[in-house]
């Protein structure tokens, strides 16, 4: 069966007559709620090359990141009584240290790396997600609710990697880069539409919500520029896997204000990649198909905020 199949179905049982005839649209103040939170967003992406004959792999960069402010904010609307429309986001607040590491394979049947680089004067120079989603309530009390939700995302993660040192040929070439000379800037694109579940609990003035997603049609992109080298490597993929899940724990310190903690996890599993070589000396590129590359990024974030209804 093919996974395009899927999505269609759920957003079709989402918007379905049946649910939105259940009621009139509602266009009073108290069916808007929103929200606004700062935290920090931790994490690692990695970006792969593989050889092409056999699998195996080439070349591990991993662009770690640390403890980087966040601010996050998100508005819903419920539509009707059991249809929510909500869009959230978050960005970093500022370009923020982190670390990158750079494994190559390049002796025949080697199963330990034989080159090696870090670069601990890397920068996070942004790092932003937006999501649009609807959710169907299949449950909606005082108390608790339970729904399902399909939407649309988009995640991007940009570094750069300066100075450095490297081991070359299992040791026989060992020295350092220029300091503060950028040597690798890269970034990555995580764009899908989901699906998920969502629900609460509310027991007096305290409440518990988790929220599931998962999408097998993640469009993952990157870009990889070699300044040293004056190459560009541009990497695509498709139909990756993606999983998010979210804890929020709150205190309503008014019935219209609740104060909050949220943990988020999210893993966008390796996407096998095509890769576009450009050599921007020369102006020639060279394309390289199947699975040539990939990338991954899996991350992080917790914070507190405050949520308010209108």
């Amino acid at each position: 069966m093919h996974k395009q199949k899927y999505l269609p179905a759920a957003a079709a049982l989402l918007f379905s007559p049946a649910l939105f005839a259940s009621s009139n649209f509602n266009f009073s103040p108290d069916a808007v709620t929103a929200d606004i939170s700062t935290g920090v967003l931790n994490g690692e992406s990695k970006e792969l090359v593989y050889n092409q004959d056999h699998g195996s792999k080439l070349s591990e960069l991993k662009w770690k990141i640390k403890n980087t402010p966040i601010i996050k904010g998100g508005i819903s609307w419920d539509a009707q009584r059991y249809i929510t429309l909500n869009a959230n986001g978050w960005t970093t607040l500022a370009s923020r240290g982190s670390h990158m590491s750079d494994y190559d394979w390049q002796t025949p049947g080697q199963s330990h790396w034989s080159d090696k680089s870090t670069h601990p004067d890397t920068s996070l120079n942004y790092a932003n997600q937006f999501d649009l989603n609807l959710t169907g309530w299949v449950l909606k009390e005082p108390t608790y609710n339970f729904g399902v939700t399909t939407g649309y995302q988009e995640t991007r993660y940009s570094w750069t990697a300066r100075g450095g040192s490297y081991d070359y040929f299992n040791g026989a070439l060992i020295g350092e880069f220029p300091k503060n000379k950028p040597g690798i800037g890269y970034s990555q694109k995580f764009s899908l539409p989901y699906i998920g579940l969502t629900g609460s609990y509310r027991y007096q003035d305290f409440d518990l919500a988790t929220q599931f997603k998962f999408s097998p049609w993640v469009n993952a992109r990157d870009n990889d520029e070699h300044y040293m080298r004056q190459l560009s490597f541009s990497e695509k993929g498709s139909n990756s896997n993606y999983y998010s899940a979210t804890v929020s724990a709150g205190y309503y310190v008014t019935p219209n204000a609740r104060i909050y903690t949220e943990l988020t996890w999210t893993r966008f599993a390796e996407a096998k990649a095509s890769t576009r070589t450009y050599d921007n000396k020369t102006g020639e590129s060279w394309y390289q198909g199947g699975d040539a590359a990939g990338l991954s990024n899996e991350s992080y974030t917790y914070g507190v905020g405050i949520q308010y209804r209108f």
